[in-house]
């Protein structure tokens, strides 16, 4: 009799162990979407981002390799109370060799609602932030440069960051391997296209 109820309690011990090891790693998993080479969290609030350009039509030329390759305006609104800094990224998602990065601005202030065309190629720009190496190889913008055929597909994306990235000469590759889905409170997207 009493080896019946130690095997009874044997089992419930194995199911209760087996149902905590299925729920537990869900608790810590964090459910997002990947934008080029940005992982975003679902659920975070959504930063409104625009530029002189509507979303998803052409970018002008003035901000293209083939014009005055100025960096792209950027109006930023709806930044989350709880960010501490922002990162605006700009990716080239149809590149012949995978996602291209054109550009990473950041430790921008996050109470910060205009970036203005231009911004100097420099690593520490007074006032926005720092600049990371884009795949050009250079410190700061480089503009839509495809080459010739269908128009590519650039997304900028605008996070709100809950902590600041330390100011280092780093690629945008890997400044932006360096933002974790956990570090994200916000984010926005600005599409435009542009062909060579």
């Amino acid at each position: 009799m009493r080896l019946g109820y130690v095997i009874i309690a044997l089992i419930i011990i194995i199911a209760i162990a087996i149902a905590v090891l299925l729920i537990v790693p869900t608790w810590h998993r964090v459910s997002y979407v990947t934008i080029g080479l940005v992982k975003v969290p679902i659920g975070v609030p959504k930063i409104i981002v625009s530029s002189v350009f509507n979303n998803g039509s052409q970018i002008p030329i003035n901000y293209t390799c083939n014009g005055q390759n100025y960096s792209i305006p950027l109006y930023i609104s709806n930044v989350p109370s709880n960010a501490k800094f922002l990162v605006v990224i700009m990716e080239d998602l149809n590149a012949p060799g995978g996602v291209f990065i054109h550009w990473v601005l950041y430790d921008v202030p996050p109470n910060i609602t205009e970036l203005p065309q231009g911004i100097p190629a420099q690593y520490y720009v007074p006032g926005i932030g720092y600049q990371g190496i884009n795949d050009f190889g250079k410190v700061g913008y480089g503009g839509p440069c495809p080459p010739p055929g269908p128009p590519h597909e650039y997304v900028i994306i605008v996070l709100a960051l809950n902590r600041e990235l330390p100011p280092s000469n780093e690629s945008d590759f890997d400044l932006i391997r360096s933002i974790a889905v956990g570090d994200i409170v916000g984010y926005g997207v600005l599409i435009g296209y542009y062909g060579g």
